[in-house]
């Protein structure tokens, strides 16, 4: 059975083009394209609307795992097909052996290794198809690939100590979570066939919480239904701008989240710059490449800002004055870095102290947010006896 491939190449008057194509396989596509006198700029596998919500980018562990290998045998002076045929072998992630497998080809038609990725930039980090690019340019394609894994592997680190410690939290929460479902999906119901029996009038409590055991046991697929709409809503809204922007401003601006947020943004600003810099790409290509990796739209709003004032003349650290993500400390300290010459410096500088600042803040989160919910599931259990329990006593007075 075929699949569907959406592509973009220029045609014979030099005009560029797009579409889709139905083929049996990748190369079946791309020699249909050929067919046809057209040469491609960028093609891929075609992906259902809904589904591409839920299309996950390749993980930074696999990648740093897959960059590291790769510029061992690129150093060992492997050919560039036959290191990514090795690679494709010890790959796990079916999404990246795709993408290496789609690479291979493409490096065996003569396309270069920036080329070969850059077919799904959707999947993989625009640092990397910028940092091969520059590899390319100065000729140090493991040197490069060794940055990067460093570069991912410190990624995924943080990544880990931020899941490690919100891990007792969240097993806390879904614990609490299922718990209450049981008894109000289980335990209220049995309590209710009493309450009918002596039809005594219901306190609101009890009442409120009769309604919603029933709403949990007659309408859970309704629910559930509405669950995965709101899922997908979020999900949109992520791609609109204007929502996007909402949601991250919301997101910094939550109590204790929204400080090791900001750390996670401004480390990431600093090392990402820092690498791009160090790999000779000029200061205004590194930030269009930060700006797509820094992941808050708001952060990336500031820095197109600071693309467009450089552009004019400004120095780089004066067109951050004013950032609602970066602070004053780390304005002055890239206006230090910039005019003494040391910017890649300052910027390791940066991304150090808020690496530890982040790890800090995540502990003291943990640490706050653990009595927090104990005292919340608490309220709640509460809630539900004393909900069951005031009818009860109210029986047992007038049975007395």
């Amino acid at each position: 059975m075929g699949a569907a491939y959406e592509y973009r190449a220029w045609d014979q008057d030099g005009k560029i083009i797009c579409g889709r194509i139905e083929a049996v396989s990748f190369e079946d596509a791309v020699e249909q394209l050929r067919r046809q006198d057209l040469i491609i700029v960028k093609i891929s596998r075609a992906r259902q609307p809904v589904l591409d919500l839920f299309t996950r980018k390749v993980r930074v562990k696999e990648l740093a795992v897959f960059c590291r290998q790769f510029a061992i045998m690129s150093g060992a002076g492997l050919s560039l097909p036959h290191c990514l045929r090795i690679l494709m072998g010890q790959v796990k992630d079916p999404q990246l052996k795709r993408i290496t497998e789609e690479a291979v080809i493409s490096l065996e038609r003569g396309e270069s290794i920036t080329e070969a990725f850059s077919a799904n930039s959707e999947q993989l980090p625009p640092l990397l198809i910028n940092m091969l690019m520059a590899a390319e340019e100065s000729g140090s394609l493991d040197q490069t690939l060794e940055r990067l894994a460093d570069s991912f592997e410190k990624d995924a680190v943080l990544k880990e100590k931020i899941k490690s410690a919100l891990a007792y939290p969240l097993l806390v929460t879904v614990g609490a979570l299922l718990s209450v479902i049981v008894l109000l999906v289980y335990v209220v119901p049995v309590f209710v066939d009493v309450f009918d029996q002596t039809g005594a009038a219901l306190p609101a409590a009890t009442q409120i919480l009769i309604a919603i055991s029933t709403l949990l046991r007659q309408h859970w697929l309704v629910l559930l239904i509405l669950l995965f709409l709101i899922v997908v809503l979020l999900k949109f809204a992520q791609r609109t701008e204007k929502y996007r922007l909402l949601l991250d401003l919301i997101w910094l601006q939550l109590p204790g989240f929204g400080s090791v947020a900001t750390g996670v943004i401004i480390s990431r600003f600093a090392h990402t710059l820092s690498l791009l810099l160090k790999s000779g790409i000029p200061l205004l290509e590194s930030l269009s490449v930060v700006e797509k990796t820094i992941g808050n739209s708001i952060a990336a709003q500031e820095l197109s800002a600071s693309s467009s004032l450089i552009q004019k003349g400004e120095r780089f650290a004066h067109t951050l004055n004013g950032s609602r993500i970066f602070p004053a400390m780390v304005t002055g300290m890239l206006a230090i870095g910039d005019e003494a010459g040391e910017l890649e410096q300052i910027l390791d500088k940066i991304a150090h102290y808020y690496e530890q600042d982040v790890e800090q803040s995540i502990v003291r989160l943990a640490s706050l947010m653990e009595p927090l919910l104990i005292t919340g599931v608490g309220l709640l259990v509460g809630f539900i006896a004393l909900s069951i329990y005031m009818p009860l006593f109210g029986l047992s007075g007038t049975l007395q």
